[in-house]
């Protein structure tokens, strides 16, 4: 589902996040390995051609001059070889076929994308790269470029061909041309051909919308006498665009307004006006479209109260899980459109929200809770692949009036264990020698906890290069890393620290710790109970598994995972941070 509006915002609302969890914890550990890919630059550009030309512009990228023949390597310095023959590079051209000569706005452009390996060898995994800076780009969705979205993209072979059928959006209504520009990588991430660029003229299609704006005072959902809203200024924001292309009207006496605008798609709402709120809504403006109702609701003023629990405490992947929602409304009025909206961040381990098993709940339909009433509604939800390797599956929801003032939603998270995976940390403890040097700091005392009632899970000892490592984690855990160093030793930073462990164990977290010479004392490490049925042994091994002292053991930090099965141990992440998540982290869904 396309998400909407307030980029910036939430992208600055999800790095507060980070800083606040990182303050708050003193380390993040993420799987290592992780890294985005580069964003793909072309290298070369073509003018741009009108479709239906006869001669369209070759994309073809040009090939890398031949390596130097025998009479050129004769000419080579003494004592140095001739120059190795650089590899083919894929040649692919680039044509494209509009279906129509021209476009209106509010109408989907397309075309049909066509290739040709030109070149004499095979064109491996082609992927598109289109350009989108310009107000004439045409906006075409990512799936919309099918096989050439991304890997494993199209292989082409010597004189192949490959048609692809593409749809887009006007980016800017006032345009009087739509554009596609972009090129092709092959899967060496090379240019595989030239910059292209294609257009087609837009022609202008006056749409018109009028309607009506009140405020439910009384909160049945319904236009009653003396609700209409004088004065009250509404927006409509063009869909596809990338600057906040906007136009705005103004009710009269009577609470009436008219939009005269390009035909198109438009968001309306999410506004707070005049005290009112607006709903979120997509609407579609057209020359002929029918008369409107916009309704204002008043605030929540804390009156929408709400809980979320699942039945089980753990499932698997795949299974269906049932969960309990609650809402409660205090307030003097019925509460009418009263919505679900979950996973705001978007990790994929986190329940959607949007499927059918949410019912009216569902961010496209909406409840009535009446004054004073508390009502339980049963949701279901598939359990998703990510909650695996995470350790659990999260219902992390608001609750309020669709896409407006969702920092006063009635706030509700819940979570269930998914046993069965593995995790590991892994790290090094350092100093700066008064070189400059990192050095690695032997001896230094490492003790695993999580919140539970035998806290300990393993202790590991750092080798002769400073090295550790703890195997055999549940992953989603509330875990806690204390250091006790050497005497003359001192952590320079946060002690303890708090870890975020998820699977799979062959993808560990990665830490590192910095100790400085001191005698600051180390804090209180917690111990296990005398009702604990095993306590962790000192981890014992050598070399890269980290243990402090040669012989059996396989080199890998004492875990305690015997102690508890991993089925059990993962209920105890049933606690973890909801509120952090539910509570700062935004994302607004368009409707």
């Amino acid at each position: 589902m396309n998400r909407s509006r307030s980029i910036v915002r939430r992208a600055a609302i999800y790095l507060a996040t980070l800083a606040t969890a990182s303050a708050l914890t003193g380390a993040f550990a993420a799987p290592a390995g992780a890294q985005e890919e580069p964003d793909a630059t072309p290298t070369s550009s073509a003018p741009s051609t009108t479709a239906g030309s006869e001669t369209p512009p070759s994309s073809s990228a040009e090939a890398p001059s031949s390596a130097p023949g025998s009479t050129e390597a004769s000419k080579s310095p003494a004592g140095k070889p001739p120059a190795a023959k650089a590899a083919a590079r894929a040649q692919v051209d680039v044509s494209l076929d509009f279906d129509k000569p021209s476009y209106g706005t509010g109408e989907d452009v397309t075309f049909t994308l066509k290739l040709k390996n030109t070149g004499g060898t095979t064109a491996t995994g082609l992927t598109m790269y289109q350009m989108s800076s310009d107000p004439t780009d045409l906006v075409v969705p990512y799936a919309g470029w099918g096989d050439l979205k991304g890997w494993p993209g199209v292989t082409l072979q010597p004189d192949e061909t490959f048609d692809l059928k593409v749809s887009g959006k006007v980016r800017d209504v006032e345009q009087a041309t739509a554009v596609v520009r972009g090129a092709l990588f092959d899967a060496s991430g090379a240019s595989a051909s030239q910059t292209f660029s294609f257009s087609t003229p837009v022609t202008k299609v006056a749409g018109r919308a009028v309607g009506t704006v009140y405020g439910d005072k009384n909160g049945n959902g319904e236009l009653d006498g003396g609700e209409q809203l004088a004065g009250t200024k509404l927006t409509l924001r063009y869909v596809q665009s990338s600057t906040g292309q906007a136009y705005t009207a103004t009710s009269d006496a009577d609470g009436k307004f008219s939009f005269d605008v390009p035909a198109g798609d438009y968001y309306l709402g999410g506004d707070v006006v005049d005290g009112w709120l607006f709903p979120f809504r997509t609407v579609h403006i057209g020359p002929d479209s029918d008369d409107m109702l916009v309704r204002g609701v008043p605030p929540l003023n804390g009156a929408l109260k709400a809980s979320i629990a699942f039945t089980q405490d753990s499932y698997q992947v795949g299974d269906t899980a049932h969960l309990t929602v609650t809402l409660a409304n205090s307030g003097p009025i019925p509460l009418t459109g009263i919505v679900a909206e979950c996973n705001r961040i978007g990790d994929p381990y986190i329940l959607a929200g949007d499927g059918p098993g949410w019912g009216d709940l569902a961010w496209n339909r909406g409840v009535t809770i009446g004054a004073g009433e508390t009502r339980t509604f049963d949701v279901t939800d598939t359990v998703p692949d990510a909650a695996y390797n995470r350790g659990y599956v999260a219902a992390y929801c608001d609750f309020g009036y669709f896409e407006v003032d969702i920092d006063n939603h009635a706030q509700a998270g819940d979570q269930a264990a998914v046993p069965g995976a593995k995790a590991a940390i892994v790290g090094d403890v350092t100093h700066v020698t008064d070189g400059g040097a990192r050095q690695g700091v032997a001896g230094v005392k490492l003790v695993l906890t999580a919140d539970r009632h035998c806290p300990v899970i393993g202790e590991q000892t750092t080798d002769d290069q400073g090295h550790f490592e703890f195997h055999g984690l549940v992953p989603g855990l509330d875990y806690k890393l204390y250091l006790v160093p050497p005497q003359g030793w001192q952590v320079k930073y946060d002690n303890p620290t708090g870890v975020n462990v998820y699977g799979p164990e062959e993808n560990p977290a990665r830490l590192g710790f910095d100790v400085e010479p001191g005698d600051a004392q180390a804090p209180a490490v917690p111990t296990n109970p005398a009702d604990c049925t095993a306590t962790p042994a000192p981890g014992s091994g050598s070399g890269s598994g980290g243990g402090g002292e040669s012989g059996g053991g396989g080199g890998l930090a004492s875990t305690g995972v015997d102690a508890i099965s991993l089925g059990a141990l993962a209920l105890v992440a049933l606690g973890l941070g909801g509120g952090l998540l539910v509570g700062t982290r935004r994302r607004r869904r368009s409707a």
